[in-house]
């Protein structure tokens, strides 16, 4: 009766674990919420107490009230970067899901081309920033390439490896069936690249905002990259931290 208790021991906890997912969850975010929260209490309390300036440390409190002052202009700055992220992700992601498919049936083209890819990826893109405005105007243009530069690889990267992920025994199949390669394309590559695409479009994504700041930072006169510079400049740190709210 005893070893038959005991045995019903381990199963007991095991259908509580699974009767309370909820739970494992809590457990598993707890840590890292109380650690956010210690955070705050130390800005908010711990920084004016230690004497520390605001310029040099904001309290939250503070970083709010200059996110949401009436004459603050961070909405119509986010809103500029983010037309220029967008118009960012939409080029490079095109551009480079195009580039792959080529890749793919033209292996050739790969081979010429994939490696300057990767040394594209190599260049710091902050030092073509000012190559950018020559080329393409001090505007939003020259931010959406920067943008989509930041972007592209990633994309690329993921489609590639994506559309090469037709079942071979498949693949076959339909070649055997004198499919067209289009055909060939929408019916089977194309599915089964979608997963990889959208890993690809999830990381392009948060580039596409980076690689717009970066361009703001060089000369523009609107944007979250230039509230963050001016507002540096002007020792509103405040200002600064709820740019950067924004941009996360």
């Amino acid at each position: 009766m005893t070893d038959l208790s005991l045995e019903q021991q381990p199963e007991q906890r095991t259908a509580t674990r699974r009767s309370f997912p909820g739970l494992q969850l809590v457990r598993r975010y707890m840590s890292a919420f109380l650690v956010f929260l210690a955070t705050l209490a130390f800005l908010q309390w711990g920084v004016p107490a230690l004497d520390i300036p605001p310029f040099i440390l904001p309290t939250p409190t503070a970083v709010l009230a200059a996110g949401f002052d009436p004459e603050s202009t961070l909405a119509y700055h986010f809103g500029i970067t983010a037309l220029e992220a967008i118009g960012g992700l939409l080029i490079g992601s095109v551009l480079a899901f195009l580039m792959a498919v080529l890749f793919v049936h033209v292996p050739p083209l790969e081979d010429a081309l994939y490696p300057w890819a990767i040394v594209l990826q190599t260049i710091p893109l902050v030092a073509i920033a000012p190559m950018l405005i020559i080329w393409f105007g001090n505007g939003m243009l020259a931010r959406m390439v920067m943008s989509a530069i930041f972007a592209f690889f990633p994309m690329l990267v993921n489609s590639v490896r994506g559309l090469r992920q037709a079942d071979r025994a498949t693949l076959e199949l339909l070649q055997s069936y004198a499919v067209s390669p289009w055909q060939l394309f929408w019916t089977l590559r194309m599915p089964n690249s979608l997963p990889f695409v959208f890993t690809g479009l999830k990381i392009a994504s948060t580039l596409a905002v980076i690689g717009a700041i970066v361009g703001e930072f060089a000369g523009a006169n609107k944007g979250l990259g230039f509230a963050i510079t001016i507002s540096t400049y002007y020792l509103r740190t405040d200002r600064t931290f709820a740019a950067i709210g924004c941009a996360a």
